[in-house]
């Protein structure tokens, strides 16, 4: 599956949402996993990026 700038993004709003929703306390269980996610999707897309052609 490739990694695209889209879900990087849509989930980055998500995240955004999340934390405005739960008053911007960061140690929310869903704003942790959320941010986790993205992490797993910005490092996946890097990784790919560097692959050789």
């Amino acid at each position: 599956m490739e990694i695209t700038s889209k879900m990087i993004d849509d989930l980055r709003q998500r995240l955004e949402r999340a934390a405005k929703d739960a008053g911007y306390n960061f140690l929310d269980p869903e704003i942790v996993r959320i941010s986790q996610q993205l992490d797993q999707l910005i490092v996946a897309h890097m990784q790919h990026e560097k692959r050789p052609s």
